[in-house]
């Protein structure tokens, strides 16, 4: 296994840092393991390199590294994953963990699924923090504005064991009304 390296990212027009466990990094992209809280990591966060202003693997962190060490944390890509186009991680990400959450350049957050993409832009279908999938979602992004994004957080989870319970109680609602 990997040292663990936990990294402190600081990104071009953000006020907060990011902290991770760096897990894997190509030219374009750092995977890392998110860490919320100072020993508390909660999913994987890609991160766009060229916004990224200053990395650093500080001393402050190596106990932070250490204590994820001694919690057994994986420090391992996850299974299946590889650095590809944006589009192929993001498919790879709602085969594997269903949702994603993307921030773009105005530090806006939008959680959802891929809906379509042509050779710049893409489109997603949001699902709201109350868990309504809106599929007529008319929004185009711009991979090249594209700074983070992240799964398999308790966040992302959660909605959807509650997106997926209001389909089933509206499934059962809808069974109800055709058997009258």
């Amino acid at each position: 296994m990997k040292p663990y390296c936990v990294k402190t990212l600081k990104l071009a027009d953000w006020e907060e840092d990011i902290f991770g466990l760096l897990l894997a990094e190509n030219e374009d992209w750092l995977l890392l393991r998110h860490i919320a809280g100072d020993y508390q990591v909660d999913g994987y966060q890609l991160v766009a390199k060229r916004f990224i202003t200053s990395n650093k693997a500080d001393k402050w962190r190596a106990q932070t590294a250490r204590v994820l060490k001694l919690k057994s944390v994986s420090n391992e890509v996850p299974q299946g994953f590889a650095f590809g186009t944006i589009v192929d991680m993001l498919q790879y990400i709602e085969q594997r963990y269903k949702l994603f959450q993307i921030k773009d350049e105005e530090d806006t957050c939008f959680c959802g699924q891929l809906r379509d993409y042509d050779e710049t832009h893409y489109r997603i279908n949001s699902l709201s923090p109350r868990a309504v999938l809106d599929l007529d979602y008319n929004s185009w992004f711009l991979f090249d504005e594209l700074i983070t994004i992240e799964f398999g957080t308790d966040y992302l989870e959660s909605l959807q064991l509650l997106w997926q319970d209001k389909v089933r109680r509206k499934w059962k609602i809808d069974q109800r009304n055709q058997s009258n």
